[in-house]
C-alpha cells in the first residue's frame, strides 16, 4: 500500500486532484495510521498531523481509508435527468398507451402464429409417425389429405369433418393407379363407413361392407395376409386382414344389432373376435418385453377382446341367451380388471400417449348392468344389488365424472333400482328411480342419448298407470 501510495504522489499530487478546476475530483479520505517504522529521515518527527501528512517521505505502514461521497447536489446533472423524464416514452399519456397496446397485440399475434405453427408442425410428424398410410399408395397431395383425415378422425374425433376427406384421399389413390382390392384401399373404405355409421348414414351400409367381408375372408389365405409397413407392424391399427375384419366386424355387428337382426350380428360379432384373438396371437409370438411399445399394443389388443365379447353379450342378451351372455360380460370384467392392475402396478409400461378416447373407461361398470339386468330378470334381486352397487361405484368415480358413458352407466343403473321396486309392487319408489334415470341424462347430455331419453319416459309412463290402476 505504501508503494502505491509513493507512485501515485509522483505522478500528480493528491491535493491536485482533489481540488482541481474547482471540482471535487477524488472523495474525502479518513485514514486511520498505523505504526510507524524507524528506517528513513522524517523532518517532523513522528507527528502525523494533517499539515504533515503529505510532506516529505511519508513513515506510516497501514492506511485504512474510510471513503465517503459527497452529497452535494449537481443543478446540471438535475437538469439533464429532468429532460430524460421529459422525454420518457412510458408515461401514461394517451400517447403512449396506444403505442404500447400496438406493440403488446403485435406480440400476442407473433406468439400466437408461432405456436400456432409449432402446433402444427409437431401434429403432422406425430400423425405421419404413428398413423402412417402404407407406402403402395402414392401421390403427396393425397396422402396429406390422407393424414388431415386421420387427424380430424383420431384427435379431434368429428366423423363430419373427416368423411370428406377420406373420400378425397379415397379417390386421388384410386386416380393414382391404386390397386382397389389392396388391404390399404380397404382400409380407407372401412374409415369411411365407419364414419358413416357414425354419422347416421346407414343407407346401404350393411351390403357393402357385407361384401367386403367375404373379399376379406377370401384374402386371409392370400400372400397379403400380413401386408403391413414396418412402421405400424405393432401398431393398434395394425394393417392385416385380421385387423380389418375386426374393424368390419365393429361396424357391421351394430348395423345389424340396431336393425334387429340379432342372429346376424352375433355371427358378426363372432367373426371379429376370432380376428381379434388371432391378432393378440401374432403379436405375443413377436413380443418384445423390452419394448414398451409392445406392452401398449397387447394392451389395446385387449381393449378389443373386451369390448367386441361385451357387444357379443349384449346379443346374446337380446335373444335370451343368459348363460353364455353371463360368460362374455364376466370376460368383460376380466379383462378390465387386468388392464386396471398393469396400470396401476406398472404405469410406465402402458403409456396412454395414443388413447386419445379411452376405450376401457366404464367398460366393466356397463358389463355389470347388464348382469344386474339378467338376474333382475331371473327374479334375483339379491343377486342383482351387488352388481348395481360395484357398478355405481366404478360409474361415480372422481376420475370418471361428466363422462358420457359413466352419465350412461349411472342413469342404467337408477333404472335397474327402479325396475327392482316395480318388481316388488312399489311404484312410487319405481317411479322416483325412473325419474332420477330420466332426469340424470336430461341435465346432462340429452342431445346424445335421445334413446335413452324415449325409453325412460316410456318407464316413467307404464309405472305412472300402475300405480293409477292399483289406486283404482
Amino acid at each position: 500500500m505504501l508503494r502505491i501510495l509513493r507512485r501515485f504522489q509522483k505522478v500528480v499530487p493528491v491535493h491536485d486532484l482533489r481540488r482541481q478546476n474547482g471540482h471535487n475530483m477524488l472523495p474525502v479520505l479518513h485514514l486511520r495510521l498505523g505504526s510507524t517504522s524507524s528506517s528513513g529521515s522524517n523532518p517532523a518527527g513522528n507527528d502525523a498531523s494533517a499539515e504533515n501528512l503529505f510532506k516529505g517521505k511519508p513513515r506510516f505502514t497501514q492506511v485504512h481509508p474510510k471513503v465517503v461521497f459527497s452529497l452535494k447536489r449537481d443543478p446540471r446533472a438535475e437538469a439533464a435527468a429532468a429532460k430524460r423524464y421529459a422525454n420518457y416514452e412510458a408515461r401514461l399519456t394517451p400517447a403512449n398507451i396506444r403505442k404500447v397496446a400496438g406493440r403488446g397485440f403485435m406480440l400476442i399475434v407473433y406468439f400466437t402464429t408461432v405456436g400456432y405453427i409449432i402446433f402444427q408442425v409437431v401434429t403432422y410428424f406425430y400423425v405421419v409417425n404413428l398413423f402412417p398410410v402404407a407406402d403402395d399408395l402414392k401421390g403427396i397431395k393425397a396422402r396429406n389429405i390422407a393424414y388431415l383425415a386421420t387427424y380430424y378422425d383420431i384427435f379431434e374425433h368429428q366423423p363430419k369433418k373427416a368423411l370428406p376427406f377420406y373420400e378425397r384421399a379415397l379417390q386421388q389413390f384410386l386416380n393414382n393407379g391404386a390397386d382397389p382390392n389392396s388391404l390399404a384401399i380397404m382400409n380407407f373404405e372401412l374409415n369411411i363407413e365407419r364414419c358413416k355409421y357414425e354419422l347416421g348414414q346407414l343407407s346401404g351400409i350393411g351390403e357393402k361392407l357385407t361384401k367386403m367381408l367375404a373379399a376379406l375372408e377370401g384374402l386371409k389365405d392370400s400372400p397379403q395376409e400380413n401386408y403391413a409397413d414396418d412402421k405400424i407392424a405393432h401398431h393398434s391399427e395394425w394393417l392385416s386382414t385380421d385387423m380389418l375384419i375386426f374393424k368390419l366386424a365393429d361396424i357391421l355387428g351394430p348395423t345389424y344389432y340396431d336393425q334387429g337382426k340379432i342372429d346376424q350380428a352375433i355371427d358378426t360379432y363372432a367373426i371379429g373376435l376370432r380376428a381379434v384373438k388371432a391378432l393378440k396371437k401374432t403379436v405375443s409370438e413377436s413380443f418384445d418385453t423390452e419394448d414398451i411399445i409392445d406392452y401398449t399394443t397387447y394392451d389395446h389388443m385387449n381393449l378389443k377382446e373386451a369390448s367386441m365379447s361385451f357387444k357379443l353379450g349384449k346379443a346374446f342378451y337380446a335373444k335370451k341367451d343368459y348363460q353364455t351372455a353371463e360368460t362374455l360380460f364376466r370376460a368383460t370384467i376380466n379383462y378390465c380388471r387386468q388392464h386396471k392392475t398393469h396400470i396401476n402396478t406398472a404405469p410406465r409400461l402402458l403409456p396412454e400417449w395414443r388413447a386419445f378416447v379411452d376405450g376401457w373407461i366404464c367398460l366393466d361398470s356397463a358389463a355389470m348392468e347388464y348382469l344386474a339386468r339378467m338376474d333382475i330378470d331371473r327374479g334375483s334381486h339379491s343377486d342383482a344389488l351387488p352388481w348395481i352397487v360395484a357398478g355405481r361405484k366404478l360409474a361415480t368415480a372422481d376420475e370418471n365424472y361428466q363422462n358420457k358413458q359413466c352419465i350412461r352407466c349411472e342413469s342404467g343403473f337408477m333404472t335397474q333400482l327402479g325396475r327392482i321396486a316395480e318388481h316388488q309392487g312399489d311404484y312410487q319408489r319405481a317411479l322416483v328411480r325412473y325419474r332420477e334415470a330420466y332426469d340424470y341424462l336430461y341435465l346432462n347430455f340429452m342431445h346424445q342419448f335421445e334413446d335413452k331419453l324415449e325409453d325412460k319416459a316410456a318407464d316413467i309412463e307404464r309405472v305412472k298407470a300402475l300405480r293409477a290402476k292399483v289406486a283404482n
